[in-house]
């Protein structure tokens, strides 16, 4: 009871009594009251309908299916570049072996041609052998260049040029600091 049942009189104690505690407000005041408080903007936005649901549940699905092939596609290319990477460092590697062998071969092959031509010398047609010589000559200088492009900061490399260079321009060539190079 209230502080202010005492200023009752008995009948109006009676009749307060008989009063229902709760009463039923209706479907209408209810809608009303969400209506208002929407209006001014107290209560979230409007309830969607089921399709809407449904287009943003398939949007989000598609986004995320892209996403994944995306990044699918990113790990693949990464995996890709990699396996490509080492497979060309591979090959690059045993491509240099294989050109180190063929120089060793070719080196072999020039000595033994000299050696030969050298055997031939003394037979009566020079100018087969003078041919032999050029021959010989413009090889060793092929080679040379080459060797200086390979190695740029070789002293023996350089020094070689140099006097390969002065004996064909028609200069002599200083044997005792090729000679003094070579034995360094």
């Amino acid at each position: 009871m209230n502080d202010n049942d005492h200023d009752l009189t008995e009948q109006e104690r009676a009749e307060l009594a008989s009063l229902p505690r709760e009463r039923d407000t209706g479907q209408l005041l209810e809608e009303r009251t969400v209506q208002a408080l929407r209006h001014q903007q107290l209560l979230g936005t409007r309830f969607r309908p089921r399709w809407y649901r449904r287009t943003l549940l398939v949007a989000a699905g598609v986004a995320a299916a892209v996403a994944f092939f995306v990044s699918g596609l990113a790990v693949g290319q990464w995996l890709g570049t990699r396996t490509v990477t080492d497979s060309m460092a591979a090959a690059n590697h045993q491509t240099a072996m294989q050109a180190a062998a063929a120089v060793q071969r070719a080196g072999s092959a020039y000595v033994l041609a000299l050696t030969a031509l050298a055997q031939v010398a003394d037979t009566t047609d020079d100018r087969a052998v003078d041919q032999g010589r050029e021959v010989a000559l413009a090889s060793l200088y092929a080679a040379v260049r080459e060797l200086v492009l390979l190695a740029p900061d070789d002293p023996m490399a350089v020094t070689l040029r140099q006097e390969l260079e002065r004996l064909q321009q028609g200069g002599t060539a200083d044997v005792t600091q090729v000679t003094n190079l070579v034995w360094f």
